[in-house]
């Protein structure tokens, strides 16, 4: 009897005839490989995601400048995961932290290609920061009454409540510039100055009343107030701001300058009784604050 070939048995158990010869490992390899990205780029994710709550962690610290810094760092991270692998998820967060950078129009975007990935909310907020962009640039071309409106709606009808408070804050600003000036008699200037600030500190209320840990809110509310020449309240507010915290450095500089403004004026129209509890007061703060002097921000210590 003819004994079996043995190469032919060899070449049975050759790895190359179990896999489909040399196509089989490039298929494995590619698979492994797809593997393999597929982890650094979950990895990647997972450390811009960290990235991110650092960022906003710093921010609540005022601690502005590193909090940019992060959200930069963060941007060019999701970015780079997308280049290797599309998601909604890392075009939503690469949305967000571009709003915490005042990337208006390319957080639109990144929303809308959000959306088209399956984050439904998403398209909610890109409709938003489409209507916000167009109100900035009609204010920008002096069509106020036009941004007014649209501000005006995303006041009271907006649901992503960055855009919200950004509307909020354009608004009040708007309305503070025009009590610049006045073409009309001093007793009629003056009666529609007064409808103004009231329409004006009516509209900061209900916002303070429907986010009430918005340190922001409580900024713009003391600057209305100031404006009504109430320095006592306006102070109080300023202060709950600076303790809430704020969203940027400029407004952060610019509500101790308030907090000072409206002490200075104090200063000056309290009765010596009321004075003493009142510098009482407000030096706990300055304390607190590790201010060199009554009338000195920590940061402009020479």
């Amino acid at each position: 009897m003819k004994k079996p070939d043995s190469s032919v048995c060899k070449n049975k158990l050759r790895p190359s005839s179990l896999t489909g010869g040399g196509s089989g490992l490039k298929l494995m390899a590619v698979f492994f490989a797809l593997i393999f990205l597929t982890g650094c780029v979950s990895s990647s994710l997972l450390k811009a995601k960290t990235d991110y709550l650092q960022a906003e962690r710093l921010q609540r610290s005022l601690r502005q400048e590193e909090a940019t810094a992060a959200y930069k760092r963060t941007r060019q991270e999701i970015s780079a995961v997308i280049s290797r692998k599309p998601s909604g998820e890392a075009y939503l967060l690469k949305g967000l932290t571009e709003v915490n950078l005042n990337l208006w129009e390319e957080a639109e975007n990144s929303f809308r290609l959000a959306a088209s990935l399956g984050e439904d909310k998403a398209q909610a907020w890109a409709e938003e920061l489409r209507l916000f962009g167009l109100a900035r640039s009609f204010e920008a071309q002096g069509w106020t009454e036009t941004s007014t409106r649209l501000y005006g709606v995303l006041t009271e009808k907006g649901k992503y409540q960055p855009v919200v408070r950004a509307s909020v804050g354009r608004l009040v600003d708007l309305r503070l510039k025009a009590l610049v000036d006045f073409s009309e008699p001093l007793e009629a200037a003056q009666k529609e100055k007064n409808k103004i600030l009231a329409e004006a500190l009516k509209m900061v209320e209900r916002a303070v009343e429907q986010e009430p840990a918005c340190g922001y809110y409580h900024y713009l509310l003391a600057q209305v107030l100031a404006h009504q020449k109430d320095y006592n309240q306006s102070l109080e507010e300023a202060v709950m701001a600076k303790e809430l915290g704020l969203p940027s450095e400029e407004i952060w500089r610019d509500n101790d300058l308030q907090i000072i403004f409206c002490y200075e004026q104090l200063e000056k129209s309290l009765q010596p009784e009321e004075l003493t509890a009142f510098r009482a007061r407000y030096n706990s703060w300055v304390k607190k604050w590790k201010w060199p002097t009554e009338t000195t921000p920590d940061w402009k210590r020479s």
